[in-house]
């Protein structure tokens, strides 16, 4: 049972316990958790308070919601998701690689010519024919993260929703022979906006991941651009240092 006398809120106690019942193994990886009405009881909690300590577990990566099945342990124990920097991997691929199934919806696709600032980045000329793409990747049911895209209209690949649903930008390219050889990326910070936040979910102001990307072909000619944004709660980078001798 809870404390219902507890300063802290009865959700969160209640996520407290469950996480614990997922890091004892009680509740084993891939398997579905017990459903709301046992929770209710085995806790004494209302319905409210057990939905708002799942959507916590979820977010914070530890639980998984299939649509229209239920609500599973998640693959690998986790808070925020980790990713190196040592090589160069589109950002569902690398999603993908560390067994998860990243959910995109996207929000805006058309074609759009080219700003001076995407122009220069993929030198093309100002004004020349480009793809736009605004999409949202989901992990575990929960927001990860924003991104903008554009791809030059001179690499004759027609885009579709199904197909960007379907497969990463990095893994397009590559089946239209365009295949990704080196990067330049910038990482920093951003506030969310509200329109960010809400799609998000974090309250405006919030500070997120900025990274911005620009993928490579072999011949050194730019492919596409990213501007994307990460919950920073959710999302890390890794780099392996080495000290100078």
């Amino acid at each position: 049972m809870l404390d219902p006398v507890s300063p802290l809120p009865l959700y969160a106690q209640l996520m407290a316990a469950l996480q614990r019942e997922i890091e004892q193994g009680n509740f084993p990886v891939g398997e579905a958790i017990p459903p709301e009405r046992e929770l209710i009881t085995r806790y004494g909690v209302s319905r409210i308070t057990v939905r708002q300590a799942l959507a916590g577990l979820v977010a914070d990566g530890y639980l998984i919601r299939r649509h229209g099945k239920g609500t599973y342990v998640a693959p690998r124990k986790r808070g925020a998701i980790s990713e190196s920097l040592s090589e160069l991997t589109g950002h569902l691929e690398e999603l993908q690689r560390q067994g998860l199934d990243p959910q995109v919806e996207v929000l805006v696709l058309d074609r759009r010519p080219l700003s001076a600032e995407i122009a220069d980045a993929l030198c093309r000329p100002v004004g020349a024919a480009g793809w736009f793409l605004h999409r949202k990747v989901s992990v575990g049911g929960a927001p990860l993260m924003l991104s903008e895209v554009w791809l030059p209209g001179d690499l004759g690949i027609e885009l579709t929703g199904e197909m960007l649903r379907r497969s990463g930008m990095a893994q397009l390219l590559t089946e239209h022979g365009r295949v990704p050889a080196s990067g330049t990326q910038r990482i920093g910070a951003q506030l969310a906006g509200a329109d960010t936040a809400a799609l998000l979910a974090v309250p405006p102001g919030e500070a997120l991941l900025r990274v911005v990307r620009v993928i490579t072909g072999a011949d050194g000619l730019p492919l596409v651009w990213f501007r994307t944004l990460y919950r920073a709660d959710r999302y890390e980078y890794e780099v392996e240092l080495k000290r100078r001798r």
